[in-house]
């Protein structure tokens, strides 16, 4: 008799390999169906299996950017597990880098200054970022400028935006993702077919294959013309010519006529 957690182990995988996770599986389709407009089934999906598309950091990162809350940014990006060093770096020099460009907006010029020195150049990102960070800001106070480097709002979305694309994948489904396994599996079954020669399309109702009876092997007609062994022949792309070459020093090419 399987016990509580060989049962829920079993659940969270499907597959008769137990190759796929389940809760990544169902976010994808989610993500699936609010691409293709299926709103209202993407939320029903979500409700019913109590998985969300968007997970816990991602929800989390997207309150403290639009909140402008900057610490807790760096906090969320740090808490994420299995995040390598470099996305780490990244993600917390564009946090900053929008705390920097909304600090000289706002004629705060020493507390970005302060910003770049204690937060950014630590980072050790290339020094060529800070140094035109630190132009800016000479060039911005230098004109005596104030008032907001761009929208706010907007300027946050895209950090926002940024962000999640130097993340690891399972913050944020990548758009598109199931559609590309998909593909990927009918060019495999496609590329795997030993006898592929089919005009019709593959379809994703069951596993493509190709018989060997597809295959031509009905000998029509014998070409003598050649003196000695054929070593290539190419159909055209019309399938009106046939060019072949020889051994004899000779190439031809071929008239097909239907019903010969």
């Amino acid at each position: 008799m399987e016990s509580s957690d060989d049962i829920e182990s079993r659940l969270s995988r499907l597959g008769s390999r137990g190759l796929i996770d389940t809760t990544q599986f169902v976010r994808i389709i989610i993500q699936s169906l609010y691409s293709l407009g299926f709103n209202r089934a993407a939320s029903s999906l979500e409700s019913e299996s109590g998985v969300r598309l968007d997970s816990a950091q991602h929800d989390r990162l997207l309150f403290d950017v639009m909140s402008g809350r900057w610490e807790s940014c760096v906090s969320t990006i740090n808490s994420i597990p299995g995040i390598d060093t470099s996305s780490l770096i990244n993600a917390s020099y564009l946090i900053w880098k929008e705390h920097f460009f909304e600090l000289i907006g706002s004629g705060c010029f020493l507390l970005a200054i302060e910003v770049l020195w204690k937060q950014i150049s630590p980072l050790g990102v290339d020094s060529c970022r800070v140094h035109r960070l630190a132009q800016y800001l000479v060039c911005y106070e230098a004109m005596g400028q104030t008032g907001s480097v761009g929208s706010t709002v907007q300027r946050r979305i895209s950090l926002f935006l940024d962000l999640v694309e130097v993340l690891p994948p399972y913050i944020r489904v990548p758009s598109g993702r199931l559609e590309k396994l998909v593909e990927t599996a009918v060019l495999k079954q496609r590329s795997s077919c030993q006898y592929h020669n089919s005009p019709k399309e593959i379809t994703l109702f069951e596993d493509h294959k190709c018989w060997p009876e597809q295959i031509p092997s009905t000998c029509s007609q014998v070409l003598l013309e050649h003196k000695n062994e054929v070593w290539f022949v190419q159909f055209s792309h019309n399938g009106r010519y046939l060019a072949s070459s020889s051994r004899d020093c000779t190439a031809i090419i071929w008239t097909i006529l239907d019903n010969k």
